[in-house]
């Protein structure tokens, strides 16, 4: 699997955004699945719970803007 120059969210960044969706998630097991930069301090994630999808939005402190069902 080749990596391309896109940067992707830091774990840490990646594992908030999946604990704000665990609220959402019903008890589903919860799991980032992948991220992009969106700007020089927005990452965007995609969680995956229980098969059901998420994007979460969280800046480079680790302040989550946005949960939204994809």
């Amino acid at each position: 699997m080749a990596r391309t120059s896109l940067q992707t969210a830091p774990a840490d960044l990646q594992l908030i955004c999946a604990n704000a969706v665990v609220a959402q998630a019903g008890g589903a097991r919860v799991l980032p699945t992948s991220s992009r930069q969106l700007d020089a301090t927005s990452y965007s994630v995609d969680v995956d719970a229980g098969g059901r999808k998420f994007n979460c939005v969280v800046d480079s402190s680790g302040g989550v803007k946005s949960v939204q069902p994809a």
